[in-house]
């Protein structure tokens, strides 16, 4: 079993190359050091809010930098993420947001009328947050630790959460990392959603290997032209997809660096 923490994973890694590319987001790029300063920023301003471990934060957010920024703030405050995918429904959001017992929605401007309906008491925009941290982040997580829940899609009843823990996910990680393998050159596309933990995959490999997150539109999960203009502009390395997808692209010609050896297939 894992004896770490994906918070330690990451700043391991963004210690050790700050200024590389660590995420990108069409024309939006965030260094491992901007990503760990915002992050740090976004997890001293929930432990003041009297958030830490074993607690849930509802993310609703769109595919960009400040998505990756909320995990990984969310993650150092020792609490733990619960996605929440603006496409579905208000009654499956109220469910997930009572049900689980999350205190607070990370959204931005354009999810807080989402927010306010789920009945939620506390909603936090990613507008509003710092820079830089307001203090020092008091470093609580430990492996035994939730680090989120994902809920499944209730088509045999009502949705259920699903938690999983730090030393489940960095063992994981660690799993993938040996085999297929990453470099740190290698760019990865996240077009998984949220709600689908093989998105861990996606996001958290590349940025524990120096690696860099491509992230695509949500278009692009049904439009082939855009997933290959995508690929190609990004210079994408690392692809992870359903057969349906890859079917779907199978007649696009990819003009990218994607190579389907390394591709991760599910």
């Amino acid at each position: 079993m894992a004896t770490t923490t994906l918070v330690t994973l990451w700043e391991q890694q963004a210690a050790a190359t700050p200024d590389a590319v660590a995420v990108v987001a069409g024309a939006h790029r965030a260094t491992y050091a901007d990503v760990d300063r915002r992050a740090a920023a976004l997890a001293a301003e929930l432990q003041a809010r009297g958030i830490g471990p074993e607690n849930l934060v509802g993310v609703c957010l769109g595919r960009s930098v400040e998505m990756v920024v909320a995990l990984l703030g969310i993650l150092k405050s020792g609490a733990a993420y619960l996605p929440l995918d603006p496409s579905y429904p208000a009654e499956r959001l109220r469910h997930m947001t009572s049900d689980s017992g999350a205190r607070l929605w990370l959204c931005d401007a354009d999810h807080r009328a989402q927010a306010l309906a789920s009945g939620v008491t506390d909603v936090l925009l990613v507008e509003d947050l710092p820079a830089e941290p307001a203090a020092p982040v008091a470093p609580v997580v430990r492996p035994h630790h939730l680090a989120y829940v994902i809920y499944t899609s209730g088509s045999t009843g009502l949705p259920k959460g699903v938690a999983v823990d730090h030393a489940a996910m960095a063992s994981f990680l660690r799993s993938v990392a040996e085999r297929p393998g990453l470099g740190a050159d290698d760019r990865v596309l996240a077009l998984t959603p949220l709600s689908f933990d093989i998105s861990i995959l996606e996001l958290f490999l590349p940025l524990t290997r120096g690696a860099t997150v491509v992230m695509a539109p949500r278009a692009a999960n049904t439009d082939p032209e855009l997933l290959a203009a995508t690929i190609a502009e990004a210079g994408v390395s690392v692809v992870q997809a359903t057969p349906t997808t890859w079917r779907m692209g199978a007649g696009v010609r990819l003009d990218g660096r994607a190579r389907p050896g390394t591709a991760v297939g599910r």
